[in-house]
């Protein structure tokens, strides 16, 4: 059964290069275990609450064991320094 993933994210407009790095790591890794991004959206005006991510990316992924694939590998764990760079604001949740 599919899993649907949403990430939570603000890009660090000062370091534009972790983001290509993050972006050039990732992709390959997404398409590997099948998944892919099937909508975005920029966040406007925040109706209750003060702060917002920039961006809310919905990943769909074959199942839960391509999730745990891409987030529990040696790929992606060894991304956070450049993850960590890249975002101001980064949450990845698992929806149902």
């Amino acid at each position: 059964m599919t899993v649907k993933v949403v990430a939570l994210t603000s890009v660090n407009e000062d370091n534009i290069d972790a983001l290509n790095t993050y972006i050039g790591v990732t992709t390959p890794l997404l398409e590997q275990v099948g998944a892919r991004i099937v909508e975005t959206y920029q966040t406007e005006k925040p109706v209750v609450g003060a702060v917002l991510p920039q961006t809310v990316t919905v990943v769909e992924y074959p199942d839960l064991d391509a999730v745990h694939r891409v987030f529990d590998g040696a790929e992606y764990t060894g991304l956070r320094h450049i993850r960590e760079q890249a975002f101001t604001h980064y949450q990845i949740s698992i929806v149902r």
